[in-house]
């Protein structure tokens, strides 16, 4: 079962022929990251395409705590604008725990 998902994960960090001109593989501040300035069809991405992408996007992320008994898993539904304030609360020790996944649901009608 395990096998059949990996095979599904698309690595974007593996150089593909389509890809190799455009993409190129960088570090920063010990971060890996790859830089895309044009689509699959070889267009310039628009900014506001992006943007309205973006809004109707948001995550589930899963933050495991302790409690007296046990371990409790708390899902959050956090929406894109509000992101990087769900991770501030964590910076400023405001709400404890470990997060142990963040999953992105995607807008259906995107196309």
């Amino acid at each position: 079962m395990v096998d059949d998902k990996s095979d599904k994960v698309i690595n974007l960090f593996q150089k593909s022929s389509a890809t190799e001109e455009s993409v190129r593989q960088r570090f920063f501040k010990g971060f890996q990251y790859v830089k895309f300035v044009k689509d699959d069809n070889g267009n310039y991405f628009k900014e506001e395409s992006l943007r309205e992408y973006a809004q109707g996007c948001y995550y589930i992320i899963t933050v495991m705590k302790k409690n007296g008994i046990g371990v409790a898993l708390y899902k959050y539904k956090v929406p894109f604008s509000s992101l990087l304030d769900f991770f501030n609360v964590f910076r400023r020790s405001e709400l404890y725990g470990e997060i142990i996944d963040i999953e992105r649901y995607i807008p259906e009608d995107l196309a």
